[in-house]
């Protein structure tokens, strides 16, 4: 059973819900975590959901994208589960190295913004649903 150090949020599969989520991450973090821990934890869960809602879900307005953050001392986890296709970010390799921004592809860097901001990334599919787990450490947050 959740505890006061953990709560959940489910999204429905509609980019405008992106707005709801940073809110929901802001009020909770306020009193919990670092300036730098939450920009982290923001930054990370946006390109996680919106990644769901762009690329795995399309248009499907039944997939539901549910997500929990847990807080246990210097620890923070974060557990973004949907109904989507299989997918698993932590086997997609880093974006090969442009000279320059211009030559970037949009999309490409979201999963390595994750990589570079959480302390780890774990993807399980089970049940026949996705669940990304990032993991976030006070003392070596990078905001």
């Amino acid at each position: 059973m959740p505890n006061s150090n953990t709560i959940r949020l489910v999204l429905r599969n509609d980019l405008t819900e992106l707005k709801r989520l940073a809110g929901w991450i802001e009020d909770w973090s306020q009193d919990r975590m670092s300036p730098d821990l939450s920009f982290a934890v923001q930054l990370c869960l946006e390109e996680a959901v919106a990644n769901v809602m762009m690329h795995r879900a399309g248009n499907d307005d039944r997939v539901e994208i549910a997500i929990e953050l847990e807080r246990n001392g210097d620890t923070l986890v974060a557990c973004i589960e949907d109904s989507g296709p299989p997918f698993d970010p932590t086997q997609v390799p880093p974006p090969p190295l442009t000279p320059s921004l211009e030559e970037v592809n949009i999309g490409e860097l979201g999963i390595q913004l994750m990589r570079s901001f959480a302390n780890g990334m774990h993807y399980q599919r089970r049940h026949g649903r996705n669940r990304l787990t990032l993991c976030f450490n006070e003392s070596q947050a990078r905001g």
